[in-house]
């Protein structure tokens, strides 16, 4: 750790300039003892001398230069894994990493993905769990306040028109009363599975509390009015 603490001082936003840095000095600091080495020996003559520290010179430098290049590919799969987390923390982009393999790299690449994906249907199914009520699976109050807030802002944004209607079952209590409760738990759930049917795009429906219901149109009020009249006659049809 020492090591990369001093050239995290030098590279603090680069993993690649750290190797390649340890790279330069492991082919070069042979050449510089060679140097030395010769100089203070004079083993060789003057002329030969610098006829092979020339040549050294020249083949350490394209050595360097070769190690160097591979070394910026091979970091590919760290920056594309860099580059994946990244993205899920700013866009919750879910990675589709490559397999590269047994290797370090390559199990480094299939833990990202399998946790990220992980996570991210952990948290899918907190949000449901937060925003839908559990018997119908329409928004509960905390979702309907989340996206009549979301409604509101897009309406704005598109210059579109937004309806809004309250329904509240009548006579619910006295299903109960008569049928039980899972009676009075089926209409419940066919009221949001037979909206379901006719709402479009951004349109929503939610339960805002016991028997009331809170229901979104993208459309202006007759539009709307006439969508939801038909659908209180499909409900108001027997069975």
């Amino acid at each position: 750790m020492r090591l990369y603490r001093g050239l995290a001082r030098v590279f603090p936003r680069s993993f690649t300039a750290k190797l390649m840095a340890v790279v330069f000095l492991g082919l070069h600091v042979p050449l510089l003892v060679l140097l030395v080495w010769m100089a203070a020996t004079g083993h060789y003559a003057r002329g030969v001398m610098w006829t092979v520290v020339g040549v050294v010179l020249l083949a350490t430098l394209l050595g360097t230069a070769i190690a160097m290049m591979a070394l910026y590919r091979l970091m590919a799969p760290l920056r594309q894994a860099a580059d994946a987390l990244e993205a899920y923390y700013d866009e919750q982009r879910l990675p589709h990493l490559p397999d590269l393999g047994h290797d370090e790299i390559g199990r480094l690449l299939r833990s990202i993905n399998r946790n990220l994906h992980g996570v991210d249907a952990g948290l899918r199914d907190l949000r449901r769990s937060v925003l839908l009520d559990p018997l119908t699976q329409a928004l509960n109050r905390r979702g309907c306040e989340q996206a009549l807030a979301d409604s509101a802002a897009w309406a704005s944004e598109k210059a579109r028109p937004l309806t809004l209607f309250v329904v509240d079952l009548d006579n619910l209590k006295p299903i109960n009363d008569a049928h039980g409760h899972l009676a009075g738990d089926q209409v419940l759930v066919r009221l949001v599975e037979t909206a379901r049917q006719w709402l479009r795009g951004p349109d929503w429906i939610g339960r805002w509390g016991g028997d009331e219901f809170l229901l979104a149109v993208h459309a202006d009020g007759n539009e709307a009015g006439e969508r939801v009249t038909r659908w209180l006659a499909q409900l108001a049809a027997p069975a």
